[in-house]
């Protein structure tokens, strides 16, 4: 307790100056009462304002510039000093508005600035004469957007042009990106954001005191309940509590009552609908909660995550590296789950292909090497599992070893080769042949050229030219080990004449003459890292086929000369039952090596190698320097021509292999080709005289025509010398002929229908349906009907220089003889006798119905009723299961060469042409035939690419995304768009899991930045380096490409690199660096 002096004590609150009170006497009772007021109406006011209008206008007051806050803050200053001084001295409103009432305000004149605004009724005539108005007289200002037009999101920009104020068009991939979209001026059609109502399902104890009542709550029974229990309690038990938000405000209905195992169709109900990503995202998600153990579901899941990720994308702008790696993350997370719920080894084995392939983008090389351990030792010998493994191996420059990496290569090819004993013998020769072209194909890349080649050499001659007497495995090796060291020569040789004639010679054959070695002009730079690139280059590119012993130029090159020895550890001799089965799969794999497409593609192994992007780099051809396309002349664009020289992934046909100028080539011809194109050619030639493969004949015509056009003619005689009874011979010598002379090849076909052995089954049409294509490409369009129409009409045969007219009795007997030959053929799975009976009726129906529903002159034909039997044909292809086969697709692409032929010949429809041309895309989506087409039908168009658009919605997906296709969308941008536009394509290209590893393509993608973004050009280098570490070739890129920018280091680094990953070196730098100091030095002592 207080003391009593302390209770005595009066407490006082303590008084400071700045607390001091004003003396109420001095203030205006009046004024006080006023302000007060005027306070109370204004916090009234503001009480009863919506709380949207105050936010709305907390936010306009927001917006305004601090000049015109400040202007306000001094205003407001000076008209608050006013008011007070006026209120001292003014009496009330009230009065004053009395007053003013009784008086009339008198009207004043506005008073301003003279000489501030001027009326100018007369303008300045000086502006028509200058073209716009004087800038000086004009303030600087600047326009809000950055010149864009009100309406167009940045497509229409406002420029300068001198006094003039124009507008211009910002193309795809130009200017910022957030005005780079890809509908250019079209319209945006108005989305509707629907509101979705969730559903609740109703629980099983739900109040039943509802339906008693005769209404149903739209509250839950739980929240019900509380609400009694909430009105029985008193308020005085409950503590108040005010919202910190001031007002309360209005809640979301919460859903958390709801039952857990309606969680999934309560979603999906609230999902947008306008989104079936979402869609199938919970569809899936429930699929694999409910049944974990379907793996096609887990599988599908995970693949749909890539169209999530592509639904993020833009066409001129690629998805964020971190945006990958976070759903590569996912899918990661996904197929590890799948994994724990496999049950068969075939799922399991599935599963982890996608999961090693996946987790190669996520995890550490550690990690990945130390995952790849574990996964070996109980899957080992599956060939998916292991070449997964050699792909991450390959384009993993931390652990990249060339000896490593060859090892592991020739220990699976003697795994594989260990299963010939066994029922499977057909199987583990496929399998040896696509290892031992990866094997090929990868010594080759590191630089050791004459291995590869010779290994090629020495498989064909074992297996092709086999003599007939040996039937030992062993006693043929033998023998051929003589035979090879021996030096004569061998297949792709001048003058070779196969192992089988030294057998039966008994080895008197002579050796092959020496070759003397091309002389290399030497380098007349002062750098002498240039010097070396130069000389190291010139022996390389020397050294493309093996060498003799007595050749110049091998003593300081051992590489140079392959021994037997060195192949001996790739050969492998197929059975003679096997090999009849496997021989067109061995023939497309060395055409592959070569850098050549396919002849036959009849095997799937033939189609993994083709799609493989370390098999089929070599046929990646780009132009960097393409002819512009340009877009001044739109009413020309017909007259112009696809880009017919660029080679095409399509189905091998006569008009493909032998089009020349006029059509694609499917045998086209290279500039810097892998492998000699005159070897090449030279083996096939070996092949199909030698070795009997006459399937080949026509293939090795086409690289004869593709090398020289008008020396086809001796090649073709001698090939019908030897398979005189072949009618596709005969048809493909006449094809190739009608680009030199049509009178050649209408003698040839000519001939060929008066053989009856010639003429039999569907080689009749054949012969009919080619000459009558020629006589049309020529223009004449009776003379066509003629050749067509006497395959079934005899009185038309041998018609000269008198065209008779084509009946109608002739006609309707044409008509059902090329259906049902077409239907009989296709049931008897005689697809290509179909395909041709197929081309046949197209051509009837183009040249002969009439009423023409398209725009059409007199030297053109019923496209619409051609394009409709073109759609019955694909009907009757679909029915039988026959959709996706090559006759099919070689059907379409007469019918687009038809389109092609129609439109350079009149007037036609472009959305027509494209109409047809996109249905084509859709079944085939990787015929480079189609999208060339497509393109050219698209070379009018200036604001939207639709041909980029196609691309992207139907190409580059990911169940038809291939290296030609990704080729073709970058040599699209390259002639069509512009260096951005080619450099984002260059990029989704390599960041695309079918070419990211494509050395090639890395090579073409360092030259462009070159050209393009010098500045950029290293960078790529390096990235190229880290994806293709076996590639001597994009190494040399520092010392060719990029000379200018390296610093010494640098190429001293990459040589470096070079020899260390065991990369073949025509010439070691140490000792050409000590050679050219001593030149020097000899030379300042002279």
């Amino acid at each position: 307790m207080a003391s009593p002096d302390e209770q005595d004590v009066k407490l006082s609150v303590p008084k400071f100056s700045s607390f001091k009170s004003k003396d109420a006497s001095k203030e205006n009772p009046q004024s006080l009462e006023k302000q007060h007021e005027i306070r109370r109406k204004r916090h009234a006011r503001n009480e009863d304002r919506p709380s949207s209008r105050r936010s709305d206008e907390d936010r306009s007051s927001r917006r305004s510039g601090r000049e015109s806050r400040r202007h306000r803050d001094r205003d407001r200053d000076r008209d608050r000093g006013r008011d007070r001084d006026r209120a001292r001295r003014e009496p009330s409103r009230r009065e004053k508005t009395a007053d003013a009432a009784e008086k009339p305000r008198p009207v004043t004149k506005p008073e301003g600035v003279p000489g501030l605004f001027v009326i100018d009724t007369k303008g300045d005539p000086l502006i028509i004469k200058y073209g716009g108005i004087d800038r000086s007289q004009v303030p600087a200002y600047r326009r809000y957007g950055g010149g864009r037009v009100l309406g167009t999101e940045g497509r229409l920009v406002i420029h300068r042009d001198g006094p003039r104020d124009q507008f211009s068009l910002r193309m795809p991939g130009e200017g910022f990106h957030t005005f780079s979209g890809r509908d250019g001026l079209r319209s945006k059609m108005l989305r509707v954001e629907s509101r979705p109502i969730r559903a609740l399902t109703r629980r099983s104890d739900a109040d039943v005191a509802d339906e008693a009542e005769g209404y149903l709550s739209l509250t839950s029974s739980k929240k019900r309940k509380r609400d009694q229990r909430d009105e029985e309690s008193s308020d005085d038990e409950r503590p108040s509590y005010r919202s910190i938000e001031g007002k309360a405000k209005p809640r979301q209905p919460s859903y958390s009552d709801s039952d857990e195992d309606s969680d999934m169709s309560i979603d999906m109900l609230a999902v947008d609908r306008s989104n079936p990503l979402k869609q199938k995202s919970i569809r899936l998600s429930k699929q694999v909660k409910d049944t974990p153990k379907d793996i096609d579901a887990w599988l599908e899941l995970v693949d749909h995550q890539d169209a999530l990720l592509k639904a993020g994308e833009d066409l001129d702008h690629a998805v964020l590296e971190n945006e990958a790696h976070s759903f590569a993350e996912i899918k990661v997370s996904m197929l590890e789950s799948a994994l724990k719920n496999t049950q068969s080894v075939e799922d399991r084995r599935r599963v982890l292909v996608y999961l090693m392939q996946e987790g190669a983008k996520v995890w550490t090389s550690k990690v990945t090497m130390k995952k790849w351990s574990e996964v070996l030792e109980s899957e080992g010998d599956n060939f998916l599992l292991w070449k997964t493994h050699l792909d991450f191996l390959t384009s993993n420059i931390t652990t990249f070893q060339y000896d490593d990496i060859k090892k592991l290569l020739l220990d699976r090819l003697r795994l594989t080769l260990s299963r010939l004993a066994s029922n499977q013998a057909k199987e583990a020769i496929e399998e040896a042949i696509f290892v031992l072209l990866r094997t090929t194909r990868f010594v080759h890349d590191a630089g050791y050229k004459e291995l590869a080649i010779a290994t090629w050499q020495g498989l064909l001659e074992l297996n092709f030219f086999r003599p007939l007497s040996m039937e030992s495995e062993q006693s043929a090796l033998e023998s051929f080990h003589d035979f090879w060291e021996s030096e004569v020569p061998r297949i792709g040789d001048a003058n070779a004449k196969g192992w089988r004639h030294y057998v039966e010679t008994g080895g008197d054959d002579d050796a092959a003459e020496p070759v003397q070695a091309a002389q290399i002009a030497p380098s007349s730079s002062r750098d002498v890292y240039k010097a070396w690139a130069h000389l190291e280059h010139s022996l390389s590119q020397a050294a493309k086929v093996p060498a003799r012993t007595m050749d110049d130029g091998t003593d300081d090159d051992p590489f140079r000369v392959v021994m037997y020895s060195d192949i001996q550890p790739l050969l492998f001799l197929i059975p003679s039952s096997v090999l009849p089965e496997v021989s067109t799969q061995l023939i497309d794999a060395f055409l592959l090596f070569c850098g050549l497409p396919p002849a036959f593609r009849a095997s799937s192994w033939t189609e993994m190698a083709y799609g493989d992007q370390f098999i089929s780099s070599s046929l990646i051809r780009v132009d960097l320097q393409p002819v512009k396309h340009n877009d001044d002349e739109t009413e020309n664009w017909h007259k112009s021509e696809p880009r017919f020289g660029m080679g095409v992934k399509a189905a091998a046909s006569p008009h493909l292999l032998f089009g020349g100028s006029r059509w694609f080539q499917y045998v086209p011809k290279s500039q810097n080709p892998i492998v000699s194109s005159l070897w090449a050619s030279e083996a096939l030639r070996q092949l199909v005289h030698i070795g009997g493969m006459e399937g080949l004949s026509q293939y090795y015509l086409a690289t004869v025509f593709s090398n020289e056009q008008t020396s086809v003619k001796k090649p073709a005689k001698a090939l019908l010398k030897q398979y005189p009874a072949n009618s596709e011979l005969y048809n493909a010598y006449a094809v190739a002929e009608s680009t030199n002379d049509v009178s050649v090849a209408s003698k040839v076909l000519g001939a060929a229908i008066e053989s009856s052995s010639l003429s039999s089954k569907w080689h009749k049409f054949l012969f009919h349906g080619s000459w009558s294509w020629m006589e049309f490409e020529a223009g004449n369009i009776d003379l066509a009907k003629v050749r067509l129409c006497a395959s079934v009409d005899e009185s038309l045969k041998g018609t000269g220089s008198n065209i008779p007219e084509v009946g109608s009795t002739t006609l309707l007997k044409a008509h059902p003889t090329f259906t049902s030959d077409f239907h009989e053929y296709l049931l008897g799975r005689d697809l290509v006798g179909a395909s041709v009976l197929a081309e046949c009726m197209i051509l009837l129906s183009y040249l002969t119905v009439s009423g023409n529903l398209e725009p059409a002159s007199v030297s053109q034909g019923n496209i619409a009723a051609a394009m409709s039997t073109v759609d019955m044909i694909s009907q009757e292809f679909r029915s039988q299961e026959q959709a996706s086969s090559a006759a099919h697709e070689r059907v379409l692409q007469y019918a687009s060469r038809l389109l092609y032929l129609h439109a350079s010949k009149g007037p036609f429809r472009r959305v027509y042409l494209r109409e047809k041309l996109s249905g084509f895309i859709r079944q085939f989506p990787q015929n480079s035939v189609f999208l060339s087409m497509f393109e050219w039908s698209d070379a009018s168009l200036r604001v939207i690419d639709e041909t980029r658009d196609l691309l992207y919605d139907q190409v580059l997906v990911k169940q038809h995304d291939c290296i030609s296709s990704r080729v073709f969308a970058i040599q699209h941008e390259l002639t069509h768009g512009n260096a951005n536009t080619a450099k984002t394509a260059f990029e989704q290209a390599l960041a695309s899991d079918t070419c990211q590893n494509s050395p090639a393509l890395w090579i073409f993608y360092i030259r462009f930045c070159q050209m393009q973004f010098r500045t950029k050009a290293k960078d790529v280098f390096y990235r190229a380096l880290r994806h293709c570490p076996g590639s001597k070739e994009v190494m040399m890129e520092a010392f060719l490409t990029l000379i200018r920018d390296m610093e010494s280091e640098e190429l001293r680094a990459v040589y470096n690199t070079m020899t260390s990953k065991g990369m073949r070196v025509h010439v070691d730098m140490e000792e050409f660096l000590e050679r050219r100091r001593a030149e020097s030095l000899r030379e300042k002592k002279r």
